[in-house]
Parts: structure tokens; C-alpha cells; sequence
């Protein structure tokens, strides 16, 4: 009984952790510089609709929305994360290097509308349907289902 009574006060306290997230709308300037430096260099002619502040007890996360629909998502120190094109073209500056010279070389006639950033790799969205996969050192490893 005793054993359930903490488990259940410390499920308790994570989920009141998780809960008290803060969202809050701010402006370009508000950004890391992290994110200002990306926005500027790839996307130079686009003004955001919104940006969100997502703060968390132990994370803080930036989510930048333009009006052609491309959503861009920044971790607290500005490093993009995920660039989303909602099935439109992302441009090829704001992909890495060797995974956009894989795209050109392998798919001609695709463009890439959306890439996720992890510790572990890569997950690229083409608009022909296909989805890659590559490491953490932007090398092809497979095409996933």
C-alpha cells in the first residue's frame, strides 16, 4: 500500500510538471540567435505569422510558422530541429549538404518538404511519397516504410 501511495504522488508530480508548460507568442527578435542567423539565411523574403515560446520545467522549445505554411521548430539554444513545408518545397540552402546533393543525385524530379533532426540522424519526406533515413553524419541509410 505504502509503495503505491509514492508511486502515485510521484506520477502525480510529473504529471503537474508536464502540465504547467507555458506557451507564449513572441517576436523574431525574441529568438536565440541561433534561430534569427537560420531564419535570415534561408528563408530571408518570408515574415512569420507566429512564433511560440513552449517553455517547460526542463526544456524550452521555439516554433516559427510562416504564411506559405512552413513551420520551423527550434530547441532553447536556436538549433532547428524540424522544418516542416507542409507538402511544399523546403528551400535546398536550409537542408545539409550531403543529404540535399543525395536528394538531386538519386531524385531528380522530388523536392524535400520535410526533414526532423535527431541525435540519431535524419528522416526526410520527399513529395513523390518516399521517406530516407540517414545518420547522424547525413549518410544514406535507407528508405523507410
Amino acid at each position: 500500500m505504502r509503495v503505491q501511495m509514492i508511486l502515485g504522488l510521484i506520477a502525480s508530480t510529473f504529471f503537474s510538471l508536464s502540465v504547467s508548460a507555458q506557451k507564449t507568442t513572441i517576436t523574431a527578435a525574441e529568438l536565440p540567435a541561433n534561430a534569427q542567423t537560420f531564419l535570415k539565411k534561408h528563408f530571408p523574403n518570408e515574415t512569420p505569422s507566429y512564433i511560440v515560446k513552449e517553455k517547460e520545467v526542463f526544456s524550452t522549445e521555439y516554433k516559427v510558422q510562416f504564411s506559405n505554411a512552413i513551420e520551423i521548430e527550434f530547441d532553447g539554444k536556436g538549433n532547428w530541429e524540424e522544418i516542416d513545408g507542409n507538402h511544399t518545397a523546403i528551400p535546398a540552402s536550409a537542408i545539409p549538404a550531403k543529404i540535399a546533393a543525395y536528394v538531386k543525385a538519386n531524385y531528380k524530379e522530388a523536392n524535400v518538404t520535410k526533414i526532423d533532426k535527431s541525435r540519431w540522424g535524419y528522416e526526410v519526406d520527399l513529395n513523390n511519397g518516399l521517406e530516407l533515413e540517414f545518420d547522424s553524419g547525413e549518410k544514406f541509410l535507407r528508405i523507410d516504410h
